[in-house]
């Protein structure tokens, strides 16, 4: 588990809440100031190396400079991730954190910065759905980060959804509910493209924003109180956790054929233990909701047949309503109806 956060120097408190952090297994995601500021990426760094050097994941290059800095800004952003790099890798106690990319705001800049991957361990990437579906515009902004990072693990620092009702520009609103069935898609879009991490924006709304966009991003309200897709997210780990606390080896593989699907039907498994699986289904291209119009849709039910090589007790669990399973049976075939949530089944021998 990690954090997103800008760092500073001078800030007690901001050092103590990391290494906190860290004491319970949460670390951070360093995020360095914008060129031009008073804590400069060196001075940045020296803070990270004497104070929380193992309380970091991470260090992160300027946020989105392509939309703040002027006429200039390739050039002031290469130098900024440039001064960054080398000084994270010249210090013994940060030479072997990650150092990130800075991503690029508004799905533009990437020809322009260009191939920077000699001063990035990681590639990143900022997109937001904006009430589409999850997976939306996913393999066009990758490809492009590609021109950023080459072949370099590329992570994700910013995504998510806002529910400001009364915002009506450019960037959709995002109904509560909707963002809760397309949460648990959403990480897993970027799980079967290889991303290794992905940060949601944000944790928590601000009270005093009312309805100002930028203001609710979070998956808690601005009384910490769950939104949907926090409770989602909390459901899926819950159930994940389930087959991980399961003591033993992770057993013979498991062998099933999907016999028939839809044409969106994506999946992914994850092995457990005592011989367990967990085999996520959902459809890519199964929408709720129309942001433009704010019409709520209602995908046409799809079903997924599989069959397993032998018996298996197979209990089933859709975490945008609870972490507890809808059912459990002992079965050579399965038959899942698929609409717009995700659909976990537990695969246990017999």
């Amino acid at each position: 588990m990690w954090i997103r956060s800008r760092i500073h120097t001078g800030n007690k408190g901001q050092v103590a809440f990391v290494n906190q952090l860290a004491a319970n297994g949460i670390k951070t995601n360093g995020l360095i100031d914008l060129p031009g500021k008073r804590d400069t990426p060196e001075a940045l760094v020296a803070l990270v190396a004497s104070s929380m050097p193992g309380a970091m994941m991470s260090l992160e290059g300027p946020n989105e400079w392509n939309l703040q800095g002027g006429s200039d800004w390739v050039a002031e952003l290469v130098s900024h991730q440039t001064r960054l790099w080398n000084a994270a890798k010249a210090n013994p106690a940060t030479r072997n954190l990650a150092v990130v990319g800075p991503a690029l705001g508004m799905r533009t800049g990437y020809a322009e910065f260009g191939n920077r991957s000699s001063i990035m361990d990681w590639g990143n990437i900022h997109l937001y759905t904006g009430g589409y579906v999850p997976g939306y515009r996913t393999d066009d902004v990758l490809r492009d980060e590609r021109t950023v990072c080459g072949s370099k693990p590329i992570i994700v620092t910013e995504t998510g959804w806002h529910n400001a009702s009364d915002w009506h520009g450019p960037h959709y609103y995002t109904p509560e509910d909707v963002a809760g069935i397309y949460a648990p898609r959403l990480w897993l879009e970027y799980f079967i493209r290889d991303v290794p991490k992905l940060a949601i924006y944000e944790l928590c709304d601000n009270p005093a924003g009312r309805n100002l966009r930028e203001h609710h991003f979070g998956l808690l309200r601005g009384d910490l109180s769950r939104k949907p897709a926090f409770q989602s997210f909390a459901n899926m780990n819950a159930i994940m956790l389930k087959t991980a606390r399961h003591r033993g080896p992770s057993g013979a593989p498991l062998t099933f054929s999907v016999r028939s699907g839809p044409s969106d039907l994506r999946s992914a498994l994850l092995a457990g233990n005592n011989g367990a699986f967990l085999l996520f289904l959902w459809r890519s291209n199964a929408s709720i909701y129309d942001p433009v119009s704010r019409r709520r849709l209602t995908p046409q039910p799809a079903t997924a047949t599989i069959e397993w090589e032998s018996p298996r007790r197979v209990t089933r669990y859709s975490p945008a309503r609870s972490a507890t399973s809808t059912q459990s049976e002992v079965t050579k075939r399965s038959s899942v109806t698929l609409g717009g949530e995700l659909q976990i089944l537990e695969i246990r021998p017999v």
